[in-house]
């Protein structure tokens, strides 16, 4: 009961593997976006006034699916299994995270666009 190679076992396993594993490839998309973006926009005047007119599209969507990922993969590393149910509907399992995504993006999404509406 009291083996350290057990205690070591249970705390590295492939699902937390991947977890980590999206954390980092998040991260490192990211900055490559933001950076990558930034070296674009400075070196091409096209770019960067498509950024500038279009800016929710173009940096505020890309952005909040990154962060509905980093919500959905940090609830479920630190609360267990996403499942959850409501209007009848039962999310276990693999639809579960994917159903929280979409949640979190749809209401990230339609605060961006509350917040940039043209008058």
């Amino acid at each position: 009961m009291n083996d350290p190679d057990e205690k070591l076992e249970s705390r590295f396993t492939p699902h937390r593997a991947a977890r980590w594993a999206v954390l980092i490839a998040g991260i490192l998309f990211g900055g490559f976006f933001v950076f990558g973006g930034m070296f674009q926009r400075f070196n091409d005047p096209r770019m960067l006034s498509t950024m500038i007119e279009h800016f929710p599209a173009t940096i505020g969507l890309p952005s909040s699916a990154l962060a509905a990922l980093f919500i959905v993969v940090f609830l479920e590393s630190s609360s267990g299994p996403i499942e959850f149910e409501g209007l009848g509907f039962k999310f276990k399992g693999a639809s579960g995270p994917i159903v929280l995504w979409v949640f979190c993006f749809l209401a990230m999404a339609g605060a961006i666009k509350l917040l940039w509406a043209s008058p």
